[in-house]
């Protein structure tokens, strides 16, 4: 399966039950896991796609690119605040992600190309 995401991702941010009701940068996270979520889902629509089975070893290639300055955040969380977003609907569980790779660049705009598939699956 291959998605891409427009806007910008919002790096994962550490937060506390309290915290994310009152801290803005956990409050701005959980907005772009949002949007996030919301256009995978349409996109799993669209393409009469069904999340992909449980306990699956899955891959997982990101390619960020990024419309602004492109190291101002850490890759690592970019890529946590993708997965999180997909749990649940492109998959269970990303405890289940056994190969992940990443990468990114300058670009024109925020865009995310996400692409998952299941461990052994070439196609």
């Amino acid at each position: 399966m291959r998605f891409v995401i427009r806007g910008k991702v919002k790096p994962y941010v550490r937060m506390t039950q309290r915290g994310k009701w009152v801290d803005s940068q956990a409050q701005e996270y959980l907005a772009s896991k949002k949007s996030i979520g919301l256009q995978l889902r349409q996109q799993m629509t669209q393409n009469d796609w069904q999340m992909l089975p449980e306990k699956i070893p899955l891959v997982v290639r990101m390619t960020f690119q990024l419309g602004g300055a492109v190291h101002v955040a850490d890759i690592d969380n970019q890529c946590k605040a993708t997965l999180d977003s997909a749990q649940g609907i492109v998959f269970k569980d990303d405890r289940w992600v056994d190969a992940l790779s990443a990468e990114r660049h300058k670009g024109t705009e925020y865009l995310t190309v996400l692409e998952v598939s299941e461990k052994g699956d070439t196609g």
